[in-house]
């Protein structure tokens, strides 16, 4: 059996046997897709990967480096600070935006000083830290003005950089990952075009599919949804609605019955009546007033 296939200048020879990574990386790969394709339309969805990713990433790899648990252990603390940060990130709803936005920050400040690299000396380390943090800082703050359109942007750069590095692992073991912090070695040029490649697919295909009007604070099928006109019928609705059932439980004196009483009582013709094209009010005769000693209702 041949050790190792060559693909272009990828090298295939050294991947992944443990089960959980694989299957972790199988995961990332997946919230990728559901990150360019579906980001926008799926917003709560959306900002609790970004907070369960970015919790599990960082806390697995501290539990690597310390080294004091087994594999399913750290899997497990991963998993779990995950879980608690994504319902950060997703309940409250502007902390979701800014990391989102960091996020983006992060990939851009990559790309650039990966292509300042390339084309003159490297930067020093803390032109570096400083770039990160300031690019990442800037687009999260940007990300809180312009949510929509930087929100779209946004996952589908996220979710290329998961797609990216997730098949990086799973066919080299970070071999493009680590060309990108070690410069040792070509990188494997397939899998690192696989990031705009699938930018450009999400941004297509989200822009398409987003219509103008759809925002994720619109409250779809509640009150916030209606038109003027529409609050106005239904508050004229519940108005004919309460009159009809007052009626109906005796609420209201009868006019037909007021009628008779006038003409029995006083004679027709003879009642002071005050009438209006709103009301029509009935002036009872005295010792008619008293209620409780007949059928005066409907």
């Amino acid at each position: 059996m041949v050790n190792s296939t060559y693909l272009g200048l990828c090298m295939v020879d050294n991947q992944p046997t443990d089960p959980i990574s694989i299957c972790i990386a199988t995961m990332y790969i997946l919230f990728g897709i559901v990150y360019t394709l579906f980001g926008y339309r799926c917003f709560k969805a959306v900002m609790f990967l970004t907070g369960f990713i970015f919790a599990s990433v960082i806390v697995y790899l501290i539990c690597i480096q310390e080294k004091r648990f087994p594999t399913y252990a750290n899997a497990g603390i991963a998993i779990s600070a995950g879980l608690l940060f994504g319902l950060i990130t997703m309940l409250v709803q502007y902390f979701g935006l800014f990391m989102t936005g960091f996020h983006t920050g992060l990939a851009l400040a990559i790309a650039g000083l990966v292509a300042a690299d390339q084309l003159n000396s490297p930067p020093s380390t803390l032109t570096s830290v400083a770039s990160l943090l300031g690019v990442g800082t800037l687009f999260a703050v940007l990300n809180l003005y312009w949510q929509k359109g930087l929100t779209i942007f946004g996952t589908c750069v996220y979710g290329g950089g998961l797609v990216t590095f997730s098949v990086d692992y799973l066919s080299e073991l970070l071999r493009t990952v680590e060309w990108l912090w070690k410069r040792q070695g070509p990188p494997c040029y397939p899998v690192l075009a696989l990031w705009p490649a699938v930018l450009c697919l999400g941004l297509a295909v989200q822009i398409s599919l987003t219509p103008h009007h759809h925002h994720h604070n619109a409250k779809h099928g509640g009150r916030g949804a209606r038109t003027r006109e529409q609050r106005a019928e239904l508050r004229q609705n519940k108005y004919r609605y309460l009159y009809q059932v007052r009626t109906a439980h005796g609420d209201i004196i009868s006019q037909n019955y007021v009628q008779a009483i006038q003409n029995k009582v006083v004679g027709p013709g003879e009642t002071s009546t005050l009438e209006s094209d709103a009301t029509h009010l009935t002036m009872l005769p005295d010792g008619q007033t008293d209620f409780s000693r007949g059928n005066y209702y409907r």
